[in-house]
Protein backbone atom coordinates (compact mmCIF):
# COMPACT_ATOMS: atom_id res chain seq x y z
CA UNK A 1 0.00 0.00 0.00
CA UNK A 2 1.59 3.55 -1.08
CA UNK A 3 1.52 6.75 0.91
CA UNK A 4 -2.02 8.39 1.00
CA UNK A 5 -2.12 12.04 -0.72
CA UNK A 6 -3.72 12.82 2.24
CA UNK A 7 -0.38 12.38 4.04
CA UNK A 8 1.03 15.25 2.45
CA UNK A 9 -1.68 17.54 3.09
CA UNK A 10 -1.80 16.65 6.69
CA UNK A 11 2.12 17.40 6.97
CA UNK A 12 1.18 20.47 4.68
CA UNK A 13 -0.70 21.54 7.57
CA UNK A 14 1.95 20.84 10.13
CA UNK A 15 3.82 22.86 7.89
CA UNK A 16 1.89 25.99 8.22
CA UNK A 17 0.97 25.04 11.75
CA UNK A 18 5.33 25.11 12.75
CA UNK A 19 5.81 27.75 10.80
CA UNK A 20 4.08 30.12 13.24
CA UNK A 21 6.18 29.35 16.12
CA UNK A 22 9.34 28.99 14.10
CA UNK A 23 9.07 32.81 14.42
CA UNK A 24 10.09 33.40 17.76
CA UNK A 25 13.96 32.85 16.99
CA UNK A 26 14.39 36.08 15.21
CA UNK A 27 12.03 37.86 17.48
CA UNK A 28 14.24 37.42 20.66
CA UNK A 29 16.86 40.60 20.27
CA UNK A 30 13.95 42.63 18.63
CA UNK A 31 11.44 42.24 21.92
CA UNK A 32 14.70 42.23 24.30
CA UNK A 33 14.75 45.91 22.34
CA UNK A 34 11.59 46.97 22.44
CA UNK A 35 10.65 46.05 25.73
CA UNK A 36 14.08 46.38 27.78
CA UNK A 37 13.87 42.58 28.98
CA UNK A 38 16.72 41.02 30.73
CA UNK A 39 18.04 37.00 29.51
CA UNK A 40 15.84 35.41 32.06
CA UNK A 41 13.07 37.58 30.51
CA UNK A 42 13.79 36.22 27.28
CA UNK A 43 14.28 33.06 28.47
CA UNK A 44 10.16 33.42 29.82
CA UNK A 45 9.35 33.88 25.96
CA UNK A 46 10.77 30.37 25.23
CA UNK A 47 9.40 28.75 28.92
CA UNK A 48 5.81 30.25 27.78
CA UNK A 49 5.79 29.16 24.52
CA UNK A 50 6.87 25.72 25.75
CA UNK A 51 4.71 25.42 28.21
CA UNK A 52 1.60 26.07 26.25
CA UNK A 53 2.96 23.97 23.47
CA UNK A 54 4.09 20.84 25.40
CA UNK A 55 2.45 20.44 28.57
CA UNK A 56 -1.09 20.91 26.96
CA UNK A 57 -0.09 18.39 24.29
CA UNK A 58 -0.70 14.99 27.06
CA UNK A 59 -4.05 16.53 27.71
CA UNK A 60 -5.21 17.32 24.29
CA UNK A 61 -4.33 13.52 23.77
CA UNK A 62 -6.61 11.88 26.21
CA UNK A 63 -9.81 14.71 25.69
CA UNK A 64 -9.10 13.24 21.63
CA UNK A 65 -8.87 9.71 22.52
CA UNK A 66 -12.11 9.55 25.00
CA UNK A 67 -14.24 12.04 22.99
CA UNK A 68 -12.95 11.71 19.36
CA UNK A 69 -12.28 15.10 18.75
CA UNK A 70 -11.51 15.83 15.05
CA UNK A 71 -11.83 19.65 15.09
CA UNK A 72 -8.37 20.10 16.38
CA UNK A 73 -6.79 19.23 13.13
CA UNK A 74 -8.59 22.07 11.10
CA UNK A 75 -8.80 24.62 13.72
CA UNK A 76 -5.25 24.48 15.93
CA UNK A 77 -3.38 25.81 13.02
CA UNK A 78 -5.99 28.87 12.26
CA UNK A 79 -5.54 30.00 15.69
CA UNK A 80 -1.78 29.56 15.94
CA UNK A 81 -1.97 31.53 13.29
CA UNK A 82 -4.03 34.10 14.08
CA UNK A 83 -2.59 34.57 17.89
CA UNK A 84 0.94 34.68 16.56
CA UNK A 85 0.74 36.67 13.85
CA UNK A 86 -0.96 39.21 16.18
CA UNK A 87 2.06 39.67 18.14
CA UNK A 88 3.66 42.40 16.51
CA UNK A 89 0.55 44.24 17.57
CA UNK A 90 1.15 43.46 21.72
CA UNK A 91 1.84 46.68 23.62
CA UNK A 92 3.39 45.43 26.38
CA UNK A 93 5.39 42.85 27.66
CA UNK A 94 2.52 40.88 29.23
CA UNK A 95 0.17 41.23 26.05
CA UNK A 96 3.09 39.66 23.88
CA UNK A 97 3.44 36.55 26.24
CA UNK A 98 -0.79 36.06 26.58
CA UNK A 99 -0.86 36.24 22.77
CA UNK A 100 2.00 33.50 22.65
CA UNK A 101 0.48 31.20 24.85
CA UNK A 102 -2.83 31.49 23.11
CA UNK A 103 -0.97 30.64 19.98
CA UNK A 104 1.13 28.30 21.13
CA UNK A 105 -2.24 26.27 22.67
CA UNK A 106 -3.23 25.86 19.11
CA UNK A 107 0.21 24.44 18.24
CA UNK A 108 -0.49 22.09 21.35
CA UNK A 109 -4.18 20.74 19.82
CA UNK A 110 -2.27 20.02 16.21
CA UNK A 111 0.36 17.58 16.98
CA UNK A 112 -1.58 14.99 18.96
CA UNK A 113 -3.97 14.59 16.50
CA UNK A 114 -2.37 14.90 13.12
CA UNK A 115 1.09 12.29 14.56
CA UNK A 116 -2.25 9.78 15.27
CA UNK A 117 -3.48 10.02 12.09
CA UNK A 118 -0.28 9.52 10.03
CA UNK A 119 0.29 5.81 10.55
CA UNK A 120 -3.26 5.12 9.15
CA UNK A 121 -2.01 7.00 5.84
CA UNK A 122 1.44 5.87 5.92
CA UNK A 123 0.46 1.79 4.50
CA UNK A 124 2.95 -0.44 4.99
CA UNK A 125 5.57 2.35 5.66
CA UNK A 126 5.05 3.86 8.70
CA UNK A 127 8.97 4.89 9.32
CA UNK A 128 8.97 7.49 5.81
CA UNK A 129 5.29 8.39 6.40
CA UNK A 130 5.96 10.03 10.20
CA UNK A 131 9.34 10.54 8.63
CA UNK A 132 7.14 13.07 6.58
CA UNK A 133 4.53 14.40 8.88
CA UNK A 134 7.43 15.25 10.99
CA UNK A 135 9.91 17.21 7.89
CA UNK A 136 6.42 19.23 7.46
CA UNK A 137 6.64 20.60 11.25
CA UNK A 138 10.30 20.59 10.67
CA UNK A 139 10.57 22.60 7.63
CA UNK A 140 8.09 24.59 8.69
CA UNK A 141 9.67 25.59 12.17
CA UNK A 142 12.55 26.28 9.86
CA UNK A 143 11.02 28.11 7.32
CA UNK A 144 9.88 30.69 10.51
CA UNK A 145 12.82 32.15 11.06
CA UNK A 146 13.72 33.43 7.55
CA UNK A 147 10.15 34.29 6.51
CA UNK A 148 9.49 36.42 9.89
CA UNK A 149 12.86 38.02 9.38
CA UNK A 150 12.38 39.14 5.85
CA UNK A 151 9.28 39.85 6.37
CA UNK A 152 10.22 42.69 9.59
CA UNK A 153 12.92 44.13 7.44
CA UNK A 154 10.25 44.31 4.54
CA UNK A 155 7.12 46.25 6.45
CA UNK A 156 8.03 46.66 10.29
CA UNK A 157 7.21 44.68 13.04
CA UNK A 158 3.34 45.79 13.40
CA UNK A 159 2.22 44.51 9.72
CA UNK A 160 2.42 41.00 11.11
CA UNK A 161 -1.53 40.25 11.67
CA UNK A 162 -1.44 40.13 7.42
CA UNK A 163 0.79 36.61 7.73
CA UNK A 164 -2.42 34.75 9.41
CA UNK A 165 -3.93 34.51 5.93
CA UNK A 166 -1.77 31.42 4.97
CA UNK A 167 -3.42 29.85 8.28
CA UNK A 168 -6.76 30.61 7.36
CA UNK A 169 -6.04 29.19 3.71
CA UNK A 170 -4.61 25.77 5.02
CA UNK A 171 -7.60 25.31 7.36
CA UNK A 172 -10.20 25.42 5.04
CA UNK A 173 -7.93 22.86 2.54
CA UNK A 174 -8.10 20.66 4.77
CA UNK A 175 -11.35 20.71 6.39
CA UNK A 176 -12.78 20.14 2.68
CA UNK A 177 -10.26 17.46 1.27
CA UNK A 178 -10.13 14.96 4.72
CA UNK A 179 -13.42 15.60 5.94
CA UNK A 180 -14.33 14.85 9.68
CA UNK A 181 -16.05 11.46 9.25
CA UNK A 182 -13.13 10.01 7.25
CA UNK A 183 -11.14 12.01 9.72
CA UNK A 184 -12.54 9.92 12.66
CA UNK A 185 -12.58 6.59 11.40
CA UNK A 186 -8.58 6.65 10.54
CA UNK A 187 -8.06 7.81 14.45
CA UNK A 188 -10.85 5.28 15.77
CA UNK A 189 -8.21 2.88 17.26
CA UNK A 190 -6.76 5.86 19.02
CA UNK A 191 -8.33 4.88 22.06
CA UNK A 192 -6.55 1.49 23.06
CA UNK A 193 -5.09 2.52 25.46
CA UNK A 194 -5.96 4.23 28.93
CA UNK A 195 -3.67 6.67 31.50
CA UNK A 196 -4.48 4.06 34.07
CA UNK A 197 -3.39 0.76 32.18
CA UNK A 198 -0.05 2.50 30.62
CA UNK A 199 0.83 3.23 33.99
CA UNK A 200 0.35 -0.76 34.87
CA UNK A 201 2.77 -1.82 32.70
CA UNK A 202 5.93 -1.14 33.96
CA UNK A 203 8.21 -2.02 31.41
CA UNK A 204 5.92 -0.18 28.59
CA UNK A 205 6.40 3.05 30.65
CA UNK A 206 9.86 2.52 31.53
CA UNK A 207 10.72 2.53 27.74
CA UNK A 208 8.15 5.81 27.39
CA UNK A 209 10.39 7.32 30.39
CA UNK A 210 13.59 7.23 28.52
CA UNK A 211 12.45 8.03 25.72
CA UNK A 212 10.53 11.33 26.98
CA UNK A 213 14.18 11.70 28.54
CA UNK A 214 15.98 11.26 25.45
CA UNK A 215 13.90 13.89 24.21
CA UNK A 216 14.37 16.47 27.28
CA UNK A 217 17.77 16.56 26.73
CA UNK A 218 17.91 16.63 22.79
CA UNK A 219 15.20 19.79 22.90
CA UNK A 220 17.36 21.52 25.59
CA UNK A 221 20.14 21.89 23.35
CA UNK A 222 17.81 22.35 20.29
CA UNK A 223 15.77 25.26 22.39
CA UNK A 224 18.72 26.64 24.05
CA UNK A 225 20.69 27.42 20.72
CA UNK A 226 17.53 28.52 18.90
CA UNK A 227 16.52 31.03 22.26
CA UNK A 228 20.30 32.77 23.47
CA UNK A 229 22.21 32.65 19.98
CA UNK A 230 19.82 34.88 18.28
CA UNK A 231 20.74 37.05 21.47
CA UNK A 232 24.58 36.38 21.39
CA UNK A 233 24.47 37.34 17.59
CA UNK A 234 22.52 40.68 17.38
CA UNK A 235 24.74 41.43 20.01
CA UNK A 236 27.57 40.42 18.09
CA UNK A 237 26.26 42.84 15.16
CA UNK A 238 24.54 40.27 13.08
CA UNK A 239 21.42 41.50 11.60
CA UNK A 240 17.96 39.74 12.35
CA UNK A 241 17.36 39.18 8.43
CA UNK A 242 20.85 36.66 8.80
CA UNK A 243 19.75 35.35 11.85
CA UNK A 244 17.07 34.36 10.65
CA UNK A 245 18.97 32.74 7.55
CA UNK A 246 21.35 30.75 9.65
CA UNK A 247 18.31 29.01 11.81
CA UNK A 248 16.28 28.08 8.92
CA UNK A 249 19.18 26.54 7.58
CA UNK A 250 19.88 24.48 10.34
CA UNK A 251 16.83 23.45 11.18
CA UNK A 252 16.19 22.36 7.68
CA UNK A 253 18.80 20.08 7.63
CA UNK A 254 17.66 19.10 10.23
CA UNK A 255 14.25 18.32 8.78
CA UNK A 256 16.43 16.36 5.70
CA UNK A 257 18.52 14.22 8.32
CA UNK A 258 15.19 13.27 10.17
CA UNK A 259 13.59 11.47 6.47
CA UNK A 260 16.85 10.10 5.93
CA UNK A 261 17.57 8.78 9.48
CA UNK A 262 14.07 7.56 9.26
CA UNK A 263 14.32 5.19 6.26
CA UNK A 264 17.78 4.06 7.64
CA UNK A 265 16.43 2.68 10.55
CA UNK A 266 14.42 -0.14 9.02
CA UNK A 267 18.25 -1.50 8.40
CA UNK A 268 19.96 -0.32 11.72
CA UNK A 269 17.38 -0.47 14.12
CA UNK A 270 16.60 2.62 16.10
CA UNK A 271 18.61 2.85 18.66
CA UNK A 272 22.25 3.57 17.05
CA UNK A 273 20.57 6.07 14.99
CA UNK A 274 19.16 7.95 18.04
CA UNK A 275 22.68 7.47 20.05
CA UNK A 276 24.36 8.89 16.85
CA UNK A 277 22.04 12.16 17.42
CA UNK A 278 22.84 12.37 21.15
CA UNK A 279 26.36 12.08 20.71
CA UNK A 280 27.48 13.41 17.44
CA UNK A 281 25.84 17.01 17.67
CA UNK A 282 27.98 17.92 20.50
CA UNK A 283 31.57 18.09 19.13
CA UNK A 284 30.75 20.06 16.27
CA UNK A 285 28.57 22.37 18.62
CA UNK A 286 31.17 23.06 21.05
CA UNK A 287 33.59 23.75 18.93
CA UNK A 288 30.54 26.52 16.68
CA UNK A 289 30.75 28.26 20.34
CA UNK A 290 34.36 28.52 21.00
CA UNK A 291 34.76 30.24 16.90
CA UNK A 292 31.37 32.03 16.87
CA UNK A 293 30.52 34.75 15.72
CA UNK A 294 33.03 33.58 12.44
CA UNK A 295 31.47 31.82 9.89
CA UNK A 296 33.34 28.66 10.57
CA UNK A 297 31.55 28.77 14.27
CA UNK A 298 28.09 29.02 12.54
CA UNK A 299 28.83 26.18 9.80
CA UNK A 300 29.68 23.98 12.91
CA UNK A 301 26.65 25.30 15.25
CA UNK A 302 24.19 25.05 12.16
CA UNK A 303 25.46 21.26 11.73
CA UNK A 304 25.28 20.18 15.12
CA UNK A 305 21.37 21.79 15.40
CA UNK A 306 20.51 19.51 12.21
CA UNK A 307 22.56 16.32 14.07
CA UNK A 308 20.66 16.71 17.32
CA UNK A 309 17.92 17.19 14.93
CA UNK A 310 17.78 14.19 13.00
CA UNK A 311 16.41 11.61 15.93
CA UNK A 312 12.64 13.40 16.25
CA UNK A 313 10.62 10.58 13.88
CA UNK A 314 12.43 8.31 15.34
CA UNK A 315 12.29 9.11 18.78
CA UNK A 316 8.41 9.62 17.92
CA UNK A 317 7.44 5.98 16.23
CA UNK A 318 9.69 4.38 19.06
CA UNK A 319 7.17 5.76 21.71
CA UNK A 320 3.70 4.57 19.49
CA UNK A 321 4.84 1.85 19.56
CA UNK A 322 5.28 1.30 23.23
CA UNK A 323 1.88 3.02 23.81
CA UNK A 324 -0.29 0.56 24.04
CA UNK A 325 -1.93 1.06 20.30
CA UNK A 326 -2.46 5.47 20.86
CA UNK A 327 -0.40 6.75 18.58
CA UNK A 328 -2.13 10.28 20.27
CA UNK A 329 -1.05 9.52 23.82
CA UNK A 330 2.43 8.48 22.75
CA UNK A 331 2.52 11.42 20.89
CA UNK A 332 1.69 13.88 23.97
CA UNK A 333 3.73 12.22 26.08
CA UNK A 334 7.10 12.31 23.98
CA UNK A 335 6.88 15.67 22.63
CA UNK A 336 4.32 17.44 25.64
CA UNK A 337 6.34 16.44 28.56
CA UNK A 338 10.00 16.63 27.09
CA UNK A 339 9.46 19.81 25.45
CA UNK A 340 7.69 21.11 28.35
CA UNK A 341 10.15 20.79 31.22
CA UNK A 342 12.92 21.89 28.31
CA UNK A 343 10.98 24.90 28.23
CA UNK A 344 11.37 25.41 31.98
CA UNK A 345 14.69 25.80 32.27
CA UNK A 346 15.30 28.25 29.74
CA UNK A 347 14.23 30.64 32.71
CA UNK A 348 16.96 30.05 35.07
CA UNK A 349 19.46 29.27 31.68
CA UNK A 350 18.87 32.87 31.44
CA UNK A 351 20.01 33.76 35.08
CA UNK A 352 22.93 31.48 34.14
CA UNK A 353 23.94 33.78 31.40
CA UNK A 354 23.55 36.88 33.12
CA UNK A 355 25.93 35.85 35.56
CA UNK A 356 28.89 33.93 34.00
CA UNK A 357 28.24 35.37 30.10
CA UNK A 358 25.89 33.34 27.07
CA UNK A 359 29.00 31.40 26.06
CA UNK A 360 29.80 29.69 28.99
CA UNK A 361 25.83 29.02 29.62
CA UNK A 362 25.60 27.61 26.12
CA UNK A 363 28.37 25.43 26.60
CA UNK A 364 26.26 23.84 29.44
CA UNK A 365 23.27 23.61 27.12
CA UNK A 366 25.04 21.92 24.24
CA UNK A 367 26.29 19.47 26.45
CA UNK A 368 22.95 18.74 27.66
CA UNK A 369 22.03 15.44 25.49
CA UNK A 370 24.89 13.80 26.70
CA UNK A 371 22.78 13.06 30.16
CA UNK A 372 20.75 11.13 27.75
CA UNK A 373 23.73 8.35 27.09
CA UNK A 374 22.85 5.74 29.47
CA UNK A 375 18.61 6.11 28.48
CA UNK A 376 19.78 5.45 25.07
CA UNK A 377 21.97 2.10 25.85
CA UNK A 378 18.47 1.05 27.49
CA UNK A 379 16.00 1.48 25.00
CA UNK A 380 15.27 -1.61 22.93
CA UNK A 381 17.29 -1.95 19.15
CA UNK A 382 14.19 -1.71 16.91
Amino acid sequence: MSLSPILLLVSTAHFFNDIYMGFLTPLYPIVMDRFGLSLSLVGTISMVAALASAFAQPLFGVLFDRFKITAAVYLAPLLTGVFVSCLGLAPSYPVFLALLFLGSLGSAAFHPKGASVTPSLSGRHPEIGMAIFSAGGSIGYAAGPAAIAFFIALFGFRATPVLAAPAAAVALVLFLLLPSRELAARTARDSGVTWRSLFADRARLAVLMRLVTINFCITVAVRGMGTFLPVSLAGAGVKVTKIGVIFTVMLALGAVASIFAASLSKRTGRRPLVLASVLGGVPFALAGLLLLPSAAGIVLIVVAGAIFSSSSPVLLLFAQGYSGGSPAMASSLLMGVSWGIAGLLMVPLGGIGELVGIRPMMIVVVLFPLLATVSCLRIPRR
